[in-house]
């Protein structure tokens, strides 16, 4: 059941979706202006700049604002503390804001003292979240999932607040397989974690796709933790060992599990028509297998130039994450404002109904560019091109533009998007 009243007021999120949407705008941005950064290589402060914009900045920003109003509506939960969820989100914004430029800019105070502020931010998120755990009167896998990507979070601030110290302080050389060490626990364990459980949660309220069992699901979560915790060890301890390409392979696995799962709740859904979200999911989930096969490829020692690296991680952040980040903006945000606005007036008056606030048509447009756009850079990345990335960046810029502008329509205070085929509809009311 949905409960409304649980859920904390539009503005505790909305800054955190602007937030977000402001970066990836900025990120599809950046893309075409560094694409001879790009396809050189990753270990280059302004890719490393472009990285954190995109996973700090758009990512783990988005998400932070969708974990702060799904959670309690969906798991029938209470945040802890709604004020320090609005204060902790300008301690990360100054924080996230002071690093990417130190970092593209090669200011090793800058990355530190930022650093720490972006982790203190992070570290109030987290701590919000798991005060909020024991008001959880709805279990579900999504809340297994977020709880191991908050300690996988952990994981990766404590490495990450080390690097950025060390960059400052000189203390020790940070190796190659200690950064891929730090990538990976943000990306296949927070990020991956994260998604994998809204993903499922989103899949059964929206698609009214709901399942006797959750076996699998619980499973998976358990040998995908075993398999990250196992390439974090092996990259740190035994670098290119066999042991590194063993628990990539499980990984791979456990990705393909996933999406098998997926599959089978998506096929055994009541509402037939496929939506938005769903399509971007299709594309998130095949860039998920794609990561996997390239990061098993590149586990296994392959000899690769270092811009196929980047096309691995190109294809996890924002193949994988950031388009099931955007699929999830089309459903989250207009279900948050309608519940905001409407949710505690149903059965006295009129209301829109949820498609009513956006337009699909831009959003299918919007797809259609992103798409086209980031089949070319990822091209363009594997060939080690930088003219195709150019290109295709700027085809994949103006379908951010598109989308950020769509979804900005609906965020705006009081403002109703309605197709003149779908008129607002009176609800019966309460007897």
């Amino acid at each position: 059941m949905i409960r409304p009243q649980r859920s904390p007021r539009l503005a505790v999120p909305l800054r955190y979706f602007l937030a977000g949407l402001t970066a990836w705008v900025l990120m599809a941005c950046g893309v075409p202006l560094l694409a001879t950064h790009l396809v050189a290589g990753y270990d280059d402060p302004e890719v490393f700049a472009l990285t954190h914009l995109t996973v700090l900045g758009w990512v783990t920003m988005t998400i932070m604002g969708a974990i702060y109003q799904l959670f309690p509506v969906a798991l029938q939960a209470t945040i802890s503390s709604p004020s320090l969820a609005r204060w902790n989100f300008w301690v990360y914004l100054a924080g996230v804001g002071g690093f990417v430029p130190s970092f593209f800019f090669s200011w090793a105070p800058g990355t530190a003292i930022f650093g720490s502020l972006a982790v203190g931010g992070v570290i109030c998120f987290a701590i919000n979240l798991f005060r909020s755990y024991p008001s959880i009167r709805t279990w579900h896998p999504m809340a297994a999932y977020v709880l191991c990507g908050l300690g996988w979070l952990m994981v990766t601030l404590g490495f990450g607040l080390a690097w950025a110290l060390d960059w400052q302080f000189n203390w020790f050389a940070i190796s190659p397989n200690m950064l891929a060490a730090h990538v990976h626990a943000g990306l296949v364990g927070w990020l991956a974690c994260t998604l994998m459980g809204v993903s499922y949660k989103l899949m059964e309220l929206f698609a009214l796709a709901h399942r006797r069992s959750w076996g699998l699901a619980y499973a998976n979560l358990a040998a995908w933790n075993a398999g990250l915790a196992g390439l974090v060890v092996s990259l740190l301890l035994w670098p290119g060992s066999p042991a590194v390409t063993a628990v990539a392979a499980l990984l791979g696995l456990s990705a393909a599990v996933f999406a098998f799962d997926l599959l089978r709740m998506w096929s055994s859904r009541r509402r037939r028509a496929i939506s938005l979200e769903q399509a971007y999911l299709a594309v998130s989930v095949t860039s998920l297998l794609l990561a996997a096969a390239l990061g098993i490829l590149i586990a296994s020692g392959a000899s690769l130039h270092p811009n196929w690296v980047v096309a691995y991680g190109y294809a996890a952040i924002v193949g994988c994450f950031g388009f099931a980040i955007i699929g999830k903006y089309y459903k989250i945000i207009p279900f948050l404002i309608w519940l905001n606005r409407y949710g505690g007036t149903v059965g006295t008056g009129p209301a829109p109904l949820l498609k009513d606030l956006l337009d699909d048509r831009l959003g299918w447009a919007s797809l259609a560019l992103l798409v086209v756009g980031y089949g070319g850079i990822l091209g363009g990345l594997l060939a080690a091109q930088a003219t195709l990335v150019t290109t295709a960046g700027l085809v994949y810029l103006a379908g951010a533009l598109l989308g950020a502008g769509t979804l900005g329509t609906a965020l705006i205070p009081g403002r109703q998007i309605r197709r003149s085929s779908s008129p607002s509809r009176a609800l019966p009311r309460r007897t």
